[in-house]
């Protein structure tokens, strides 16, 4: 009797190329969530056996969160935090950014048009406390994107510009330093150039209690993605400027009642 071929199931990418199915990149995920070996293998199992050819990233993920979820595991909440915040759009995301510094002590304004010494830039924050800081805010879709290079050099090219411009009287910023915001991972060369020209990175796990995820933890400033409802929901509170979860208790929702009352006591449950 002939042996059945083993099935071979290949995974819809991001940026739209195929790979075979990759049980260490779940076993990997798992792991960062600090659930064990064996409660990973478990999962890469169940996964395995519901995924179909052509699955995309994507639902691997949210199959991995849901199957998180089942055990309740405490790390779940940072992965969840993570999906939240890719979600959002370019737009409110900037905003979210702004009310993190704000939550820790910053005088923000958001989208400035700055005069350089050649040419106008567009600034995402603008962010004072003791310094005075260019912030830009950098957003991927993808959770497993780096933020390289590339982007580490337009920022320095911008804050010098907006320098000179300054000393020449153009504009009215003396900037000390520029700040990235970025939701995903920095690439080496981009940790390298930033930490030579001064340039502060606050990325996924990137740098200390500056990391993005840990700047949004300590005052709980998390966004209204993170909330379970429906997508429109969300599209429709980001809309109304309805950005963190603190909004939602201070803000007049122009939703249905009874969507908004679930929305305040799921952030009354995760403010305790």
């Amino acid at each position: 009797m002939a042996r059945r071929q083993k099935l071979i199931v290949y995974v819809l990418k991001a940026n739209g190329h195929r790979e075979k199915f990759n049980e260490e990149k779940i076993i990997r995920t798992c792991l960062k969530a600090e659930v064990s070996r064996k409660i990973a293998l478990e999962i890469v199992k169940k996964i395995k056996s519901a995924a179909k050819d052509g699955i995309r990233t994507k639902d691997i993920f949210r199959m991995i969160l849901d199957e998180l979820d089942r055990i309740q595991h405490s790390s779940l909440f940072f992965f969840r935090l993570r999906d939240a915040i890719a979600k959002l759009d370019s737009v409110s995301y900037e905003l979210y950014i702004k009310e993190i510094l704000e939550s820790h002590g910053y005088e923000c304004q958001w989208n400035k048009i700055i005069k350089g010494k050649s040419v106008e830039h567009q600034v995402d924050v603008i962010a004072k406390r003791t310094k005075l800081f260019l912030v830009e805010c950098k957003k991927h879709v993808n959770p497993h994107r780096f933020c390289g290079l590339g982007i580490i050099l337009q920022v320095e090219a911008r804050l010098e510009d907006i320098k000179d411009g300054f000393n020449e009287g153009k504009n009215n910023y003396d900037f000390d330093q520029a700040w990235i915001f970025n939701n995903t991972r920095f690439s080496e060369h981009a940790i390298k150039y930033a930490e030579a020209k001064g340039i502060l990175l606050s990325g996924w796990g990137y740098k200390g209690k500056l990391a993005i995820e840990k700047m949004a933890d300590k005052n709980k400033v998390y966004p209204v993605t993170i909330l379970k409802t429906e997508p429109s929901v969300y599209q429709r509170l980001l809309h109304q400027r309805i950005i963190t979860i603190q909004d939602v208790m201070k803000e007049k929702i122009k939703i249905q009642s009874r969507i908004a009352d679930d929305l305040r006591n799921q952030v009354s449950a995760i403010l305790v």
